[in-house]
């Protein structure tokens, strides 16, 4: 993703002045971003992707509009993703996010729920020193705060299909929440401060088309991914019991998998053999591929320049063979 990786700079410094806090709020809000260790020391630096707030400034340059203008919003919406990051290992209990202990891990759960909440807040006080006329300025704590609100709906859905069955369309709802609406809210964010609020429904859309293929990628990379790529065990997932779309889809063609999903340790080699036997593999591929295409006709009706058009050509040929 080269055509993006231009934008980490800004992005990386508008965190760090963003997480610029006193005392002990200041090394919460800073640890899970990479910025400090649990003690106060420097941390490692912005770690992760960055993928939703360089689209964010992605989305505003190809419309025409000053990077300058977005980088608040693109700020925010990762402040966004990182609180989502922070509770949701506390939630799913995973210890390791990008090598190091999670927030919890280091500073207990109670703290690590006043990281998440802090990162929540901060992204909405940086999303107000925006530079945009006020109308603008409240339409994006709109598409923020709607984003978020259809996140936590997706978690909600995640965590009330664990332990049971989740057909391929309830997977596809959970998934355009928990993973699409971030997305999609980038894209639209990038729209509004490009002054194109009339291209902001179509660019939303766009967004979750790409969130739900690479959702639907990070399930195909958590059961068959290779492990010294995705630092992973082959079946992870499976291991973690995570409803993904293999397994929404293997459940409806093969409902007698169910007993074995719920004890993956003693049956790892039988799950994997009968996902295969279903086609489960081949389905998720094909699904998201078929999003990749919904997102690729979105963004011909946007009135996007060449290279712009290019950059996004790569970026979807990062996503449908991406290992990582």
């Amino acid at each position: 993703m080269k055509a993006l990786e231009r934008y980490r700079p800004r992005i990386a410094e508008g965190l760090r002045r963003a997480a610029e806090l006193d005392g002990p709020l200041g090394i919460l809000v800073r640890y899970p971003l990479g910025l400090a260790e649990a003690d106060g020391a420097p941390g490692p630096g912005i770690g992760g992707k960055l993928l939703r707030p360089s689209l964010v400034l992605f989305s505003c340059e190809a419309l025409g509009g000053e990077v300058e203008r977005a980088l608040p919003l693109a700020v925010a919406l990762e402040l966004v993703h990182n609180f989502s990051l922070v509770h949701d290992d506390i939630q799913d209990g995973d210890e390791l996010r990008r090598g190091r202990p999670t927030a919890w891990k280091a500073f207990g759960v109670g703290q690590a729920i006043n990281a998440g909440d802090a990162l929540l807040v901060l992204a909405l006080r940086v999303a107000l020193a925006a530079e945009l006329p006020p109308p603008a300025k409240l339409q994006a704590q709109e598409i923020l705060t709607s984003a978020t609100l259809a996140m936590l709906e997706g978690q909600v859905l995640d965590l009330a299909a664990e332990g049971q069955p989740l057909d391929v369309a309830g997977y596809l709802r959970m998934a355009r929440r928990k993973t699409g609406a971030l997305l999609g809210a980038a894209f639209a964010l990038g729209a509004l401060a490009a002054g194109r609020p009339d291209l902001q429904r179509t660019s939303q859309a766009l967004g979750e088309e790409l969130g739900l293929a690479f959702q639907i990628t990070d399930d195909l990379l958590g059961i068959w991914g290779d492990p010294q790529k995705t630092g992973k065990p082959v079946g992870g997932d499976l291991l973690r019991r995570k409803r993904s779309f293999p397994v929404s889809f293997a459940l409806e063609r093969d409902p007698a998998l169910a007993p074995l999903l719920s004890a993956p340790e003693a049956h790892l080699g039988a799950i994997l053999a009968r996902l295969e036997a279903v086609g489960a593999r081949a389905a998720a591929q094909a699904e998201a591929e078929r999003h990749l295409r919904a997102a690729e006709g979105l963004a011909r009706e946007l009135p996007w320049p060449g290279w712009a058009r290019a950059a996004f050509a790569e970026l979807l040929a990062f996503l449908a063979t991406r290992e990582a």
